[in-house]
């Protein structure tokens, strides 16, 4: 299991290290204010962590107070908030606590190697063209860093991780040259603790990693069948054309690709474009956390990509179970759209009581994080780590029986390109092929239980206010229900780890 955390540390183990953090070096004084407005670091998101500058005019940042959790050989996720494009991100951790972050060039196509202290970055040019650290070819436009992945050799214990904007520069300090000054560019630079955990360790307040795919299967094969399943044609705009061709659902470069087709053959599927859906109900689905995903899209007349959310059956029909679209998209719009559905919003019509759903600008052929962040109160989206919009619980009864919050139960993922039918967006061209890319997928999730072996012999549980998880962290048993059948295996259940024989 990949186990990201947010901990805290006792000040008295602190003072050494803040102290210590004041030797690496940047190229400006450390105090002085940014000259542009158009290029915010409003702080950055790490797997759900979200690390917040208190002073957004300045050009650095010590968030050397706060501590960015993981173990040894975790994946990590992270997304700038960061105002403005056309600049790069960096990003260093000093993995050898040397008091100094040893960086060297990244190899043909963007390659790092392990002892580079330069661990992600999204931009760069490098003798055989602009890459970033994915192994991306790039125009130089994306200010995103690919997600990493720690070594899995490094010691317990604290580091210092960097994080710098600037333009085509790999120096940790930054330059102030004429030809690349970082404060004329708009940059900026932020330090963090990184603090490796031991073994299993928990510290308060843990995320853990419950779901994730990064989809690095072979070119032209399907998804992971443990996790995905085709979608079902119905009659809702958005599942209408839906098909199990493995021309509209494959991988390819690492990503998944969902694509609208042409439907090459009318006279077996009266038709006329075949879609691809997949979706993790019955496989996972959960309750509380931070989900986000990765993705681009092709802007088009009749366009209609999502990642969104349905509610885990049983529930009730649709929409008093409630629906979370955390990205939607249409046509050539250059929009992100963020919503929720429910009967309080959708057949009451109170869309802004509260307000329900926002949008974004952004550019839908470039890469973009989209995220949500669900707790038993509060739903916030996230586009490249900006929160946008956010749907608050009511605190009137009524409203709550009239169902203004319908999401307090596991709800799965859907990752589909849909074409419009003329109500929002409009018609397609049916002789276009529409094309998503979902590059990953990752849910984190706070405390999720771990514990002693317990044997049980039977292959029903009753379990009443407690979750099952599988060894993966994954929810397979909802906490609402009477009892549960499982299969043999082990099993996590009222913090213990069971054996079903």
């Amino acid at each position: 299991m990949k186990n990201l955390r947010l901990c805290t540390l006792l000040s008295t183990m602190l003072l050494p290290f803040l102290s210590y953090a004041q030797d690496y070096p940047i190229a400006f004084d450390r105090n002085a204010d940014r000259t542009r407005t158009d290029r915010v670091l409003g702080g950055i998101v790490l797997n759900g962590n979200r690390f917040q500058v208190s002073t957004p005019t300045k050009m650095y940042h010590d968030l050397t107070s706060e501590t960015f959790c993981a173990h040894a050989g975790d994946l990590v996720s992270p997304s700038l908030a960061f105002t403005g494009r056309w600049m790069h991100s960096y990003i260093y951790i000093d993995k050898n606590n040397n008091g100094a972050f040893d960086v060297e060039m990244p190899g043909a196509g963007g390659a790092l190697t392990d002892d580079n202290e330069l661990v992600s970055f999204s931009g760069l040019n490098l003798p055989d063209g602009a890459y970033n650290s994915y192994g991306e070819q790039t125009n130089l436009s994306w200010v995103q860093p690919p997600s990493f992945t720690l070594p899995a050799d490094m010691a317990p214990g604290l580091y210092m991780m960097r994080v710098k904007i600037d333009w085509d520069d790999i120096d940790p300090a930054g330059r102030m040259d004429e030809a690349n000054n970082i404060i004329k560019n708009g940059g900026a630079v932020l330090d963090i603790r990184l603090r490796i955990l031991s073994g299993e360790e928990l510290p308060e307040g843990a995320y853990t990693m419950t779901f994730n795919d990064e989809f690095d299967g072979e070119d032209g094969s399907q998804p992971d069948a443990a996790k995905w399943r085709r979608s079902s044609r119905y009659g809702s705009t958005w599942n209408r054309y839906i098909s199990n061709s493995e021309d509209v659902v494959f991988l390819q470069n690492g990503h998944l690709v969902c694509r609208a087709i042409p439907n090459p053959d009318q006279t077996a599927d009266p038709v006329p474009m075949l879609t691809g859906s997949v979706e993790s109900r019955g496989l996972f689905s959960f309750t509380y956390g931070w989900v986000e995903a990765r993705l681009k899209t092709i802007p088009h007349k009749g366009n209609f990509p999502a990642f969104w959310m349905m509610p885990q059956p049983p529930t009730d029909t649709w929409p008093k179970g409630g629906e979370i679209d955390i990205f939607e998209a249409i046509n050539a719009q250059n929009t992100a759209f963020h919503t929720l559905h429910s009967h309080w919003t959708f057949t009451l019509g109170n869309k802004n009581n509260p307000k329900s759903s926002f949008s974004e600008a952004v550019t839908q052929g470039d890469w973009h994080i989209f995220a949500a962040n669900w707790t038993e109160d509060l739903i916030t989206f996230y586009v490249d780590g900006n929160p946008v919009g956010s749907y608050a619980k009511s605190q009137n009864a009524s409203d709550l029986e009239n169902g203004q919050w319908p999401f307090l139960h596991d709800f799965y993922l859907i990752l589909n390109q849909s074409v419009g039918d003329g109500s929002w967006a409009k018609a397609p061209d049916t002789w276009f092929t529409y094309e998503t890319q979902f590059d990953w997928v990752r849910v984190f999730q706070k405390d999720v239980p771990t514990g002693i072996n317990e044997v049980h012999s039977s292959q029903s549980i009753v379990h009443g206010s407690d979750d099952v998880y599988d060894l993966s962290g994954r929810k397979i048993a909802d906490r609402q229900s009477s009892n549960c059948k499982l299969p043999r295996g082990i099993y996590i259940h009222g913090g213990k780890k069971i054996v079903i024989k």
